[in-house]
């Protein structure tokens, strides 16, 4: 495998996706590749992450702030700022926003699940126009 190039990369340079079966929400790909990917999730109140399931990837949430719960395997797990919850590959989770304020989390996949794959490039060609380097914009 070839050694890939740093980057350096903004939210506020990048235009929002919505995650599929996410409602009220906003994703940001800040990184991705063969091995990990890499996303800032937000979920507004009342919105929610639909039961999901990757098969081929572990599945790591941070969240920086906001509060809520995922259920995992049938199994419920509170969260709030600086909590960090994974999630083993093959297992169901759903994630619920709890009050009036929005989640934040920074969300990794490792490796790259094959329904993610479809991403790398159009984050590749972005990230060529932004004309990011090493030590950010040039």
């Amino acid at each position: 495998m070839a050694k890939g190039k740093p980057y350096k990369v903004s939210t506020k340079d990048l235009i929002p996706g919505v995650a599929p079966l996410h409602e009220e929400s906003n994703s940001w790909t800040i990184a991705i590749n063969e091995n990990i990917a890499m996303y800032v999730t937000e979920i507004r109140p009342g919105g929610r992450a639909l039961k999901d399931i990757h098969a081929d990837a572990d599945h790591v949430f941070y969240y920086t702030s906001g509060y809520g719960y995922q259920i995992i395997d049938g199994e419920r797990f509170d969260f709030g700022p600086n909590d960090c919850i994974f999630v083993p590959m093959g297992s169901t989770h759903e994630c619920h926003v709890v009050g009036n304020e929005t989640v934040r989390m920074v969300v990794t996949f490792s490796p790259l699940p094959q329904d993610k794959k479809q991403f790398m490039e159009a984050f590749e060609n972005r990230i060529k126009e932004l004309n990011y380097g090493s030590s950010g914009k040039v």
